[in-house]
Formats: C-alpha cells, sequence, structure tokens
C-alpha cells in the first residue's frame, strides 16, 4: 500500500466509526485487526509513550508514526468499512401496504 494524504485522511476519518460499529456489533472483522485498532485507540490516550509528548517535535512525531503503521495495517478492513457503509447507505427501505379491495 503507497501511503499518500488522500488514503491516509480517508482512512483515519473511517477509523474511529470502524472501530464504534464494531463495539456495537454492526460490523464483523478479524480478530486481529480488532487488537490492532483497539492497541491504536489506547496508545493514543494513554499518557504512557515510548517518546514522551514534553519532547518537542519528537514526542508527537512517535504517536503520528504509530497511527500510520497501524492505519497500513488496517487499510484493507478500512476500505472494506467504507464499501460496506456505501452499500447500506445505498438500501432504499420501503413497505408495502396492502389496500382493501372494497373501500375503493
Amino acid at each position: 500500500m503507497q501511503l499518500n494524504p488522500k488514503t491516509v485522511f480517508s482512512d483515519l476519518a473511517s477509523f474511529f466509526p470502524m472501530v464504534w460499529a464494531i463495539l456495537r456489533g454492526k460490523y464483523k472483522m478479524p480478530w486481529s485487526t480488532f487488537f490492532w485498532a483497539i492497541l491504536c485507540v489506547i496508545y493514543l490516550i494513554s499518557p504512557i509513550d515510548m517518546l514522551p509528548d514534553v519532547l518537542p517535535v519528537l514526542g508527537i512525531t512517535d504517536d503520528g508514526a504509530f497511527v500510520l503503521f497501524i492505519l497500513s495495517l488496517l487499510h484493507k478492513d478500512l476500505v472494506s468499512f467504507r464499501q460496506q457503509k456505501l452499500e447500506q447507505d445505498n438500501i432504499i427501505e420501503a413497505e408495502v401496504i396492502k389496500t382493501d379491495e372494497k373501500e375503493k
């Protein structure tokens, strides 16, 4: 996979909705993908980093590099999630109402 800004932003925009859909049971995926997604969220929230955020530039760079690494691992699943969401959005729900012939 080639990391370009468009791919990164579309994957990043899909990441948290995908995690939320997994937690609600609306989207099924392999356990390994779920593990990496949760690990990424925990790493971003956790105050413990490989390089502390108080170090100028380096502290934030390791977080960004980790997120890019996780996005590259999850790219296929994120594309699949976006495709499934697009297909669900295109479904039109309709209800058939049976009318009584005598009413006419």
